[in-house]
């Protein structure tokens, strides 16, 4: 057994937001009035992806967070490039009054049967995700938190991924070194952020994207689906 641990991002990788922040914008597009189509769907999806993945490129390239509330204007910004309509400045501002569903977190299906597997393998498993404090409490309440050795929240230790200390704190409190780790994350900043720190790291991308350029490591693996990390380890 080439690892003795397994270390798992949370959003996106065990749990999964719903509304879904595609719905949440092709809904925006709905209110407005406008038809949409399955086509239309996919474009939109595509558009805000493509939108919030270049922000993200920005903010590794030194650019400061991007707030809430500019996020939403950006998204829907996006959103609306895919209608044709000439008064992309009225509708942007008529959505403003629109407020954002509160998203709700679940576990994504087939999750608990993976962690089940992993256990049985033998590995020791762990979480290191930047979210809030309340994280620890919510996972026991839903059945997750029973699978995990330790749970590290950015909220709690002050320091949040891609900072290598964030990873730095769950080696020391494993006890073990960074080769025999593996973390399991879906977002570029979890690549950037276990490599910095000397760990392997499978890269979860359904859409199996590849890594932006201002990332200066590749994947150890690439799953569309975290299920697929049994054929690795």
């Amino acid at each position: 057994m080439a690892y003795k641990a397994i270390i798992f991002d949370v959003g996106d990788t065990l749990l999964e937001h719903y509304p879904s922040e595609n719905q949440i914008y092709i809904d925006r597009v709905k209110h407005l009035g406008f038809s949409v189509n399955n086509e239309l769907e996919a474009k939109i999806a595509e558009a805000i992806t493509t939108a919030a993945h270049e922000q993200i490129q920005k903010e590794q390239d030194g650019e400061s967070r991007m707030s809430d509330d500019d996020f939403t204007i950006m998204l829907d910004k996006a959103a609306l490039s895919c209608v044709d309509n000439n008064n992309k400045d009225e509708l942007l501002s008529k959505l403003r009054s629109v407020s954002i569903p509160e998203q709700k977190l679940k576990i994504i299906p087939g999750i608990l049967e993976v962690l089940q597997a992993i256990t049985n393998k033998g590995y020791r498993l762990g979480i290191v995700s930047n979210h809030r404090k309340w994280l620890p409490e919510f996972l026991k309440e839903i059945g997750l938190a029973c699978f995990f050795e330790l749970i590290i929240v950015s909220d709690v230790v002050g320091v949040e991924k891609p900072d290598v200390r964030i990873m730095h704190l769950v080696l020391n409190e494993l006890n073990l070194p960074a080769s025999s780790c593996l973390y399991v994350g879906d977002h570029p900043f979890d690549v950037l952020c276990a490599k910095n720190a000397g760990l392997d790291c499978a890269w979860l991308t359904p859409s199996n994207d590849s890594l932006p350029d201002s990332i200066p490591y590749k994947e150890d693996f690439k799953i569309q689906k975290l299920q697929e990390i049994l054929i690795y380890i």
